[in-house]
């Protein structure tokens, strides 16, 4: 970072009535790009569709008095499924890619 950058940063952050710290925080809190082009991120979101209607399925014949327990656990492994998918999508770098 230049002086130039340095002193822009400040003006910016005694602006705010923030130290420099709190405000690059607060910027990266309100200002975090949403990664939502990159293939595996939509892979993830195909995914998420596709089990969410399986997810709606069960929960209309369940609504209707006619859902199984293997529906129930069915579901509850589609929804593991999720969480991991999102939590690996995570990992690599992407925190509100969905």
């Amino acid at each position: 970072m230049s002086a130039e950058e340095y002193e822009l940063l400040k003006g910016k952050s005694v602006a705010a009535g923030l130290s420099i710290n709190a405000w690059l925080m607060a910027q990266l809190e309100n200002n975090r790009p949403t990664l939502h082009r990159e293939e595996e991120t939509w892979e993830v979101i195909r995914f998420m569709d596709e089990a969410g209607r399986e997810i709606n399925i069960t929960a209309r014949d369940f609504n209707s008095g006619y859902g199984t327990a293997e529906q129930l656990r069915s579901t509850v492994r589609r929804l593991s499924e999720i969480y991991e998918r999102i939590y690996a999508l995570r990992k690599k770098g992407y925190i509100r890619a969905l």
